[in-house]
């Protein structure tokens, strides 16, 4: 039997395309300037490529407490208990019984007439149907599983880095806002000043009617270009409170004016295969492929015979004390054979 367990083979399909993409960058667009100096984007974890404080603040909380993150970790555990379950299915099932029981038949229905008590103890560890995976029906089934399991945590990882890219733009956007307010102020501040001065040249006849309409027009543009930007703000400001998960809009101290290189690491160009292969959403549709491929293969060989074997061994007597004597050995074995073909739609040759 053991020659036979492992002379199993697997019918799996071994076909994995290749990546339709060059392998080098074009050489116009190599970047040579300081390259030494950076790292690639695979080499870095948000972290260290994020410098900028507040926004680091920010990334932990909505990893932390947003709720797309979490069900993506509750989908992940879900994949790894069911390739814990395909995985068991290799193994026989052992089951444990132990029973005691005593019964009374009355005389009226026995063939002696009279009222028989009796009593029965035992306990059995038996082996219930356990495949004999001849063709690798239960191992590609666990394959399936386990990358199933592992395109589920790539999908994780994919929403984690969507999640990171989505809190990061919110808040670009939001200090972008908060510049072209502060602007937006400066602008009507000086459109005030600048109907002040005309008011009074148009007070002493300096200057027309006409000329100072066109300063209380300009001044009406730059205040409701600020109110238009006062609300954009908000709206930004409570879509990035929604990334974080909270209620109530994010507060980002802005005062000072942000510049790319203190917020951002540096980093180099890849070549493309490598930039594909360091994707998780990629790396999913790899994982998404081979389950794929095992699944033929576990349907490939449910059209050969399944072997099953069952078996049990344990103790039983009449008398409690009887039970562990050498006479009260029990067991039984089974084998089970089953072979499923079906001709509806003619031979599929393969």
């Amino acid at each position: 039997m053991a020659q036979v367990v492992a002379g199993c083979t697997s019918i799996v399909p071994k076909q994995h395309p290749v990546l339709p993409v060059p392998s080098n960058w074009p050489a116009d667009t190599m970047d040579r300037q300081g390259e030494g100096a950076r790292v690639r984007a695979a080499e870095l974890s948000w972290q260290a490529f994020f410098r900028d404080p507040p926004l680091r603040l920010l990334v932990e909380a909505a990893l932390t407490n947003n709720r797309d993150m979490r069900v993506a970790i509750l989908r992940v555990v879900e994949a790894r208990e069911a390739y814990d379950i395909r995985h068991a299915a290799q193994f026989p099932e052992l089951d444990l019984n132990v029973k005691g029981e005593r019964s009374r038949v009355p005389g009226d229905l026995n063939v002696t007439g009279r009222s028989v008590t009796a009593s029965r103890y035992g306990f059995t560890v038996g082996v219930t149907s356990w495949e004999i995976d001849l063709w690798g029906r239960v191992r590609s089934l666990k394959e399936a599983a386990l990358h199933e399991y592992l395109g589920m945590d790539a999908t994780r990882r994919a929403v984690r880095v969507s999640m990171i890219a989505a809190v990061a733009n919110a808040y670009l956007g939001l200090r972008e806002l908060d510049e072209r307010i502060a602007l937006a102020a400066r602008t009507v501040d000086s459109r005030r000043e600048s109907l002040r001065i005309f008011s009074y040249r148009y007070q002493v006849g300096a200057t027309s009617q006409l000329e100072l309409t066109q300063v209380q027009t300009l001044l009406s543009q730059a205040q409701m270009l600020y109110a238009q930007l006062a609300q954009s703000r908000a709206a930004q400001a409570h879509a990035l409170g929604l990334l974080v998960g909270r209620l109530e809009p994010v507060q980002v101290a802005t005062t000072v004016p942000h510049n790319d290189r203190d917020l951002f690491h540096d980093l180099r160009a890849g070549v493309p295969g490598d930039l594909l292969a360091d994707r998780p959403d990629i790396v999913a549709a790899e994982h998404a492929l081979l389950a794929a491929n095992a699944n033929i293969g576990a349907a490939r060989a449910a059209f050969f015979p399944r072997v099953a074997l069952t078996g049990e061994f344990g103790m039983a007597s009449a008398q409690l004390n009887g039970l562990f004597n050498g006479e009260g050995r029990a067991w039984s074995f089974a084998r089970s054979f089953r072979c499923r073909s079906s001709m509806a739609g003619g031979a599929v040759p393969i």
